[in-house]
């Protein structure tokens, strides 16, 4: 950095895009609580997979009870009407 005031010398390209842009609130969606569950067998997690009718991989790590459909911001964008 130079005089300790900025990484580059001049403005980045996207600075003068971003003029007037509406504010953006991003809602808290990280969960309330976190349980690690232990299971000894495959069978116990099947059994648990069952109960609250989801389906738990080899490969899962994290649920959400109920179910939370993945949301997914690709193709989304932003649009002020008029």
């Amino acid at each position: 950095m130079r005089n300790g005031s900025k990484l580059f010398d001049e403005d980045p390209w996207w600075k003068d895009e971003w003029q007037d842009m509406p504010e953006y609130f991003h809602e808290d969606t990280r969960p309330i609580q976190k349980i690690v569950v232990n299971f000894a067998t495959r069978e116990d997690v099947e059994r648990f997979a069952k109960v609250i009718d989801q389906n738990i991989s080899k490969q899962t790590d994290t649920i959400w009870y109920p179910r939370k459909p993945k949301w997914v911001s690709l193709g989304k964008a932003y649009i002020d009407e008029p």
